[in-house]
């Protein structure tokens, strides 16, 4: 006997092999009650169990049976395609004929309506035909002309290229000279850019400078017109008329002299508010018992004047306050006693303040 050789199991083996498991299970738990129940009586005889042959043999019987059923199945898809193939080729002929069978109508009806029509009608349509042919024929004629004169167009296309390309390359080769010229052109215009900045910044000094000398003019012209209008008297006098203590003014008393200071800004306040006024002559002229006091007084009167109004006192050559020129007379035997009498010329423009 040969050793048994384990198969690869398939389905069909399986469960061949589940039912003889099934009987060693089944003979193996009867060999154990016999042991149990028989003890010291002879070894039963052996129950004859299937050989691996007869496996084996279940085994390759199932194989031959599914590759029989495999090359069924394949015989089943051929047929299949066959028949498929069949059917299109039948198709095929159908439309085929299809095709023919509308060609012959569709010449057999023109037959017929050409048979119907009369000579005349065949005429024209014969007529139309050619017609049609020959404007056929003309536009493939066109057609070609228009290809034709396209590829003519074409050549001269790729003949100016050609041509163009040639004047690029001497172009380039020209151009390292013409980018230095374009370079040193460059370099000159960059220089008189910086000449003409330095030009323009001297100019910008220069107007600074002539401006500044313009100004410096304008204001001498106006400080000398000021002068000269300070200067030149308004013929037009003014009057004005104030009250002071008489004998107080003479002793020197300190009360006396600050209330004819109150006393003159009184009547000249209005001129120094104005700010451009200045008093180019003064005629002043005191009451008194006599004239000597009445002179005396009308002294006093001026210096006060002097001291206390510097901004309405003429103005210097160097632009100081000058001295004011004043004309003191007396007025004696007039009351009240101490009443002064300012008849002054201002200078031109002079206008009080309200």
């Amino acid at each position: 006997m040969q050793p048994y050789k384990r198969k690869p199991r398939t389905g069909g083996s399986m469960v061949v092999l589940g039912g003889w498991l099934f009987a060693d299970l089944l003979l193996g738990l009867a060999m154990l009650f016999a042991v149990a129940t028989t003890v010291g009586a002879p070894p039963p005889t052996p129950t004859p169990t299937a050989t691996p042959d007869e496996l084996a043999t279940a085994e390759a019987n199932f194989a031959v049976q599914i590759a029989a059923n495999d090359a069924t199945t394949e015989a089943l898809q051929d047929q299949i395609a066959q028949n498929a193939s069949v059917q299109q080729t039948q198709e095929a002929l159908i439309e085929s004929q299809d095709a023919a069978n509308a060609r012959a109508t569709e010449a057999a009806q023109i037959e017929a309506t050409r048979a119907a029509q009369t000579d005349s009608e065949r005429a024209t349509a014969d007529a139309l035909a050619t017609q049609d042919a020959v404007v056929a024929q003309a536009t493939i004629e066109a057609l070609s002309t228009e290809q034709a004169a396209a590829a003519q167009d074409q050549t001269a296309l790729n003949d100016q290229l050609a041509t163009t390309e040639a004047r690029a390359t001497e172009e380039a080769a020209a151009g390292i000279d013409t980018q230095a010229t374009i370079d040193a052109l460059n370099n000159q215009i960059a220089q008189n850019s910086d000449a003409l900045a330095t030009s323009e910044a001297q100019q910008g000094a220069l107007q600074a400078t002539n401006e500044a000398i313009q100004a410096e003019a304008n204001a001498t012209t106006v400080a000398l017109q000021e002068q000269v209008a300070a200067s030149s008297l308004n013929s037009q006098y003014v009057t004005l008329t104030t009250q002071v203590d008489l004998s107080g003014v003479l002793a020197g008393q300190d009360s006396a002299i600050s209330d004819a200071e109150d006393a003159l800004h009184d009547v000249l306040d209005p001129y120094v508010e104005a700010g451009s006024c200045h008093i180019g002559f003064a005629l002043i002229s005191s009451a008194a018992p006599d004239v000597p006091q009445g002179s005396q007084l009308s002294r006093e009167i001026g210096t006060i004047m002097q001291n206390e109004f510097p901004e309405l006192m003429p103005i210097a050559a160097d632009g100081s306050a000058g001295e004011l020129p004043t004309f003191p007379i007396a007025d004696p035997g007039v009351t009240p006693t101490g009443q002064v009498e300012l008849i002054l010329l201002f200078n031109v423009g002079c206008q009080p303040a309200s």
